[in-house]
């Protein structure tokens, strides 16, 4: 991995693009290491959700060396001061330590820069057949004419073409990544302060993979500013980016089967084929968590997420820039709320009661 992502590029969106590029240079069954100045800039949330994305592009296992960046991770989630020693003392002895590797010799070699990849989303239905934001009209997802004819239904209390019936915060992939969560917080938070809100058709969802993650979303005082936008945490496990979202309110279900409507999911989760994530949504998308909130904000797929109006806000045009956290925020908020003590607090009592 070369350069650095540029700002505002989430690790899901990293990941989208490293699936679609794995995909194409036919990596199943290999094991896949990643090394190079890219992958020591990414953290261990970063990395971890393209290793779990694995299964997407076909590897049998994504690995990353053992750096800094993973004695820092090992300390933030509170493994004691020998366990930490242990691990860094480990791989430095057997030559495992990250900077041992950079003579390493590879069957393969391929070569991704970080600095080239773009806002992302996933599909519809393929999670390795990825979407630039930027190119939702080219691909004919977004759509202008038919969003206009969207917005006219809805004016009259009906749902519009390409509605967007799920938006969920999902899969321990995206949720175990604090800067995804953290920066879906922020976007919700702007939004409220703006008076934006989810259509009424939405059915949404936070399903973290860690009862960590409320933790320090209560932490930054950003857990209500989710709930207020209709992401309240339903579960702590699989739940739709696995076809398990539950039922939708009986007369949206029965809307879209008399209409015939083309219904949709945007989920942050790991898979999308027709018919995974709910019998009603003909196809699913796969985006960042902010990008997930933001989809709520605008019902429906049609919608041009980059450059459409998601409201008007003191006479004034509020687009997904507008929302969007920057990273030093983000990475801010990260540093301050996320503790080892909630960590302590989530893992303490499980290992406790399986001992007893």
């Amino acid at each position: 991995l070369a350069g650095r992502r540029q700002g505002g590029i989430t690790a899901t969106d990293i990941a989208l693009a490293l699936t679609e590029f794995l995909r194409r240079e036919k990596v199943v069954g290999a094991y896949v290491e990643f090394f190079g100045e890219g992958a020591d800039s990414l953290s261990v949330g970063d990395r971890a959700t393209i290793s779990n994305m694995c299964p997407e592009y076909g590897a049998t296992a994504a690995l990353f060396s053992i750096d800094q960046q993973t004695i820092d991770y090992l300390r933030l989630t509170d493994r004691s001061p020998e366990q930490v020693r242990l691990v860094e003392t480990y791989a430095r002895t057997t030559g495992l330590w990250s900077t041992d590797l950079q003579t390493a010799h590879y069957e393969r070699v391929l070569d991704f820069d970080l600095s080239a990849v773009v806002r992302n989303m996933a599909g519809p239905s393929n999670p390795h057949r990825r979407l630039p934001t930027s190119a939702l009209a080219e691909r004919g997802i977004a759509d202008a004419a038919r969003l206009a004819a969207g917005r006219q239904q809805e004016s009259e209390g009906l749902m519009p073409d390409g509605a967007v019936i799920i938006a969920a915060i999902t899969s321990c992939t995206n949720t175990s990544n604090p800067r995804n969560v953290i920066a879906a917080a922020l976007l919700a938070r702007n939004a409220n302060r703006l008076g934006l809100a989810r259509k009424p058709w939405v059915k949404s969802s936070l399903a973290p993979g860690s009862k960590a993650v409320e933790l320090y979303l209560k932490e930054a005082g950003l857990l209500t500013e989710l709930e207020q936008l209709g992401f309240g945490i339903v579960a702590f496990a699989c739940t739709t980016c696995n076809g398990m979202s539950g039922a939708l309110e009986p007369a949206i279900q029965q809307e879209i089967i008399e209409r015939d409507l083309y219904a949709t999911a945007v989920l942050s989760g790991n898979r999308n084929f027709d018919g995974r994530i709910h019998p009603y949504a003909k196809q699913a998308f796969l985006a960042s968590p902010p990008l997930v909130v933001a989809y709520a904000i605008a019902g429906t797929i049609r919608f041009d997420i980059e450059n459409d109006v998601l409201g008007v806000a003191e006479g004034r045009a509020i687009r997904l820039k507008d929302l969007w956290p920057t990273d030093e925020e983000i990475d801010a908020i990260v540093a301050q709320a996320v503790k080892p003590a909630q960590f302590r607090a989530v893992y303490e009592p499980m290992f406790a009661i399986h001992r007893d």
